[in-house]
């Protein structure tokens, strides 16, 4: 009986550790997914044929369209992922851009309004509506913007801008685009139209009557 007692004594703490183990597995949740991925994965998947289109417009004529901005075509990495993007990858939807910063109420405050405005989305319409939220702030590293959009709840794609994309943005929109408190916000249209740059606070209603027009513009 002391044997067996001393037997229990000593596979206990092991059988313990063991079943907590199992009960601390299995009361972790997986990692949430990204907001993002609703909207980078099939751009993705559209990547080789978006190629394969330009070089056959490369080789066709030249015509009188404008180029795009290099800005459209800048790469941007998204913070919750680390995929790599450009905002012309959107082409054939409507994509609203909000430039913001972390340290900003004022931004807070607008990304809030505009998470609203998503939300009242139909379900049909929203993979057809790209969100995209486009941290100034050129040396944040990405991790600390996902920490941000993760924080606030916000279902959108976060990226920031290298330097080179701000000042070419600024250049081409106005300086307006550099100042965060100054929610500064446009859309692009499905066909790259590329809409007026607003600033100061936007309803969700104003918010997607702007999203509401450009998705009146065809895809070219």
């Amino acid at each position: 009986m002391i044997r067996r007692l001393a037997l229990l004594t000593a596979f206990a703490p092991a059988l313990a550790v063991s079943l907590l183990g199992e009960a601390g597995a299995a009361g972790q949740e997986a990692p949430a997914a990204c907001a993002s991925a609703a909207w980078l994965e099939p751009a993705a998947a559209g990547a080789a044929t978006a190629a394969a289109a330009t070089a056959a417009a490369d080789a066709a004529p030249a015509d009188l369209a404008a180029p795009a901005p290099a800005w459209l075509t800048a790469e941007l990495t998204d913070a919750c992922s680390g995929e790599t993007f450009t905002l012309a990858d959107f082409a054939g939807k409507t994509a609203y851009v909000e430039a913001m910063a972390t340290w900003c109420p004022s931004c807070r405050d607008q990304l809030t309004r505009v998470k609203d405005a998503a939300a009242r989305i139909p379900e049909e319409e929203r993979d057809d509506i790209v969100l995209v939220a486009l941290s100034s702030e050129v040396d944040l590293p990405r991790e600390t913007l996902a920490a941000y959009a993760a924080a606030n709840d916000f279902p959108f794609i976060f990226a920031v801008m290298p330097a080179e994309m701000l000042k070419a943005m600024a250049d081409d929109l106005g300086q307006e685009i550099a100042v965060p408190p100054a929610t500064p916000h446009l859309i692009v249209a499905p066909d790259g139209t590329i809409g007026e740059l607003h600033t100061g606070s936007a309803s969700p209603e104003e918010i997607l009557a702007l999203v509401a027009e450009a998705r009146e513009t065809p895809a070219s």
